[in-house]
């Protein structure tokens, strides 16, 4: 395990320059706040997120000490799996057979240090790591319920350290996670009458929640709060971060693993392993809205599911499901789940080598202000823009939207496709260039507001890193940027819709091909 966490890190650190090849608003999100951080900002506080604050803490500390961005995340990833690497080693020697445990950490490695959220596709991403981090504590604290001790090493003091402290972490890092794992948790341990664990573990949560509230005080979690509150609301433009629950659960792609989540509770129960089933039975629902709630969809607890159907075959002369023996239908469903999951892990696997394969042409610098930048894109998403227009007499882009139309002035029909750095880029040397500007906070009228990071322009106090709805940063801003064509238009329109009805006004600055920079009059008190 050991030298398999060296290798990857090793593969991941030597390269002095990473070649990103997808997602850079989900980096260019992730930078913002964790710089802010580096910076001394606080979330919820000082900007507006519904991801915890262990989501960019790792990445701000690394930052803070002086390392590139690149370098800072892959550090964080390894940060995170060097903490979670005790808990694997006493999970594997105490509740897993051998090839268990083996399978167990191979999994948490590549998964924790995957340079890609997961899916089928060979990018190299640094975005929704969180989402994988989410999982690895998962992992470890579904392991440490679902398996009884073969061996009580530390039992009675580590099994309520990592229960407590892995939900205190979830809650901390993606609340999703915590909320959708929190009932199942707790009706399991008392399913298995296991009241006194429970009792410990919630110990561990309620004094781990004291400690961060001494640390941060009410007003945090107050703002973390309704930060989460506001992206519940069904204005909110991140309800869900890609497709409905209903496809998650019964579409013809992910189907198959709503299939084997019923037929393991099937077997489990024809078998007479009734706690087993009802396990799984409690556990559906967490795991579909998790998988729900992150980008991408890729249902990473079917390895759970090969391990707990793995860990609890029924006896050879069980009861047979559907005809078939139950030993062997539990087999065939450990064979499915694995087919199902298998693209996904090989796609994280192979990252490490991936990022030291890459090669620079055809690449571009990620040139940040301040110089801590060792990322490369690709040369034509950092220098070409390209959008997408509605061609007259045709349907528009966004049926459902009015058209935007500010102090008479009617706004294009278009959207950005693939080309949002060189727009955000291009915006930033206008500005530059207009002495009554630079130099001051600029807020945008679209998804991201990272304007600061790439020009000399001020940070908006305030203004949330990814715009979810909601009106964060109107009043730290002097100016209001609109682009001609936003990277989503329907953000666009519903922050223009909050500064009409906040009643700030908009004086036209400065107008090009790519925006209409307006000053922000506010509202008389």
């Amino acid at each position: 395990m050991l030298a398999f966490y060296a290798l990857d890190m090793l593969l991941l650190l030597l390269p002095s320059r990473l070649m990103i090849t997808g997602h850079e608003g989900d980096l260019m999100h992730m930078l913002d706040a964790s710089l802010r951080m580096a910076s001394g900002e606080l979330p919820h506080v000082d900007f507006m997120t519904p991801i915890g604050v262990l989501g960019f803490a790792p990445v701000a500390g690394f930052l803070a000490l002086g390392f590139a961005v690149g370098k800072a995340t892959l550090l964080a990833d390894s940060a995170m799996l060097g903490l979670m690497l005790p808990v694997i080693w006493w999970l594997g020697v105490t509740r897993l057979s051998r090839g268990q445990a083996h399978y167990f950490a191979i999994v948490m490695i590549v998964m924790m240090m995957a340079v890609v959220y997961g899916g089928d596709t060979p990018t190299i991403s640094l975005s929704m790591y969180y989402n994988r981090w989410g999982w690895g504590l998962t992992f470890l604290l579904l392991v440490t319920i679902l398996f009884p001790p073969r061996r009580r090493l530390g039992e009675g003091w580590v099994a309520p350290l990592v229960i407590g402290g892995c939900m205190a972490a979830l809650a901390m890092l993606k609340v999703t996670f915590f909320v959708s794992l929190l009932p199942a948790v707790v009706l399991i341990l008392l399913a298995q009458k296991q009241g006194a664990l429970l009792l410990k573990a919630m110990a561990v949560g309620l004094l781990a929640g004291g400690a961060l509230l001494a640390w941060f005080g009410p007003d945090f979690f107050l703002a973390y709060l309704d930060d989460l509150l506001t992206v519940t609301k069904p204005s909110s433009s991140r309800v869900n971060a890609g497709a409905s629950l209903t496809d998650v659960v019964a579409s013809a792609k992910t189907m198959m693993t709503s299939v084997i989540l019923f037929a393991a509770v099937v077997i489990f129960r024809k078998s007479g392993r009734m706690t087993q089933g009802l396990v799984v039975l409690l556990l559906a629902p967490a795991f579909a809205y998790i998988t729900y709630q992150n980008w991408g969809n890729d249902p990473k607890w079917l390895h759970l599911m090969v391990l707990y159907v793995w860990a609890n075959l029924p006896e050879a002369g069980s009861r047979p499901v559907f005809g078939i023996p139950a030993r062997q239908g539990a087999l065939m469903l450990i064979a499915a789940a694995v087919t199902l999951v298998l693209p996904s892990m090989i796609n994280m696997g192979g990252t490490p080598f991936r990022v030291v394969a890459a090669d620079a042409e055809d690449f571009a610098p990620l040139e940040l202000k301040g110089g801590v930048s060792d990322i490369w894109l690709p040369e034509r998403r950092v220098e070409d823009i390209i959008t997408v227009q509605a061609l007259e007499g045709w349907p528009t882009l966004s049926p459902k939207l009015e058209p935007v139309v500010i102090n008479g002035q009617t706004f294009p029909d278009c959207k950005l496709d693939n080309s949002l750095m060189a727009q955000y880029f291009g915006m930033a040397r206008q500005i530059e260039a207009l002495d009554n500007v630079r130099g001051r906070p600029v807020l945008v009228a679209d998804v991201l507001n990272y304007l600061w990071l790439v020009g000399d322009v001020a940070r908006v106090p305030g203004a949330a890193p990814w715009y979810y709805g909601d009106d964060a940063g109107l009043a730290g801003a002097a100016f209001l940027a609109v682009p001609l064509c936003p990277v989503k238009p329907d953000l666009r329109s519903a922050m223009l819709g909050q500064v009409e009805a906040e009643g700030y006004g908009l004086e036209e600055v400065y107008r090009s091909e790519l925006m209409v920079l307006y000053g922000l009059v506010k509202p008389a008190e």
